[in-house]
């Protein structure tokens, strides 16, 4: 009789988390959690704000667009900088063009979706730079080869 209170009880309460699960608890104000230092601004559309870490195994962030994805670098009529710009540039500002400076990420903190495409479109620089020394690599090859 023991084992039946049991099992019922367990049934119920999967019943019940699946019953929850479907109708999930709506905080017009947000939902705050780990502390009383974090909090909402007030008139923004966020909906959570967590005080410490937040430890997942998986992260998706879901845009309305794409238009700001990097693959415009591979257009014919994307400019890539000069390196020589490039390294003015960083000599100036101490971090690479179109990256927010420490003081902007201190002040308002990262967009994942735009910090992702902002690190994609550089990864895609580099490779048009590399690909651009390796044809200049070859060229001076040849010339190198003649003189022989």
């Amino acid at each position: 009789m023991k084992k039946l209170h049991y099992i019922l009880l367990f049934l119920g309460l999967t019943v019940a988390q699946k019953s929850l699960a479907q109708y999930p608890v709506s905080f017009p104000d947000g939902v705050i959690v780990g502390g009383t230092t974090t909090t909402i601004p007030a008139g923004s559309s966020y909906k959570l704000a967590v005080s410490g870490g937040i430890l997942t195994e998986k992260v998706r962030v879901a845009t309305t667009g794409t238009a700001f994805w990097a693959d415009y670098v591979f257009e014919p009529s994307f400019r890539l900088k000069p390196l020589k710009e490039v390294e003015r540039y960083i000599k100036d500002n101490k971090h690479l063009p179109d990256v927010p400076s420490t003081a902007d990420v201190t002040k308002d903190g990262i967009d994942l979706a735009q910090t992702q495409a902002i690190l994609l479109q550089k990864v895609e620089e580099l490779t048009l730079y590399v690909i651009q020394q390796q044809k200049q690599i070859e060229k001076l090859k040849k010339q190198i080869a003649k003189k022989k």
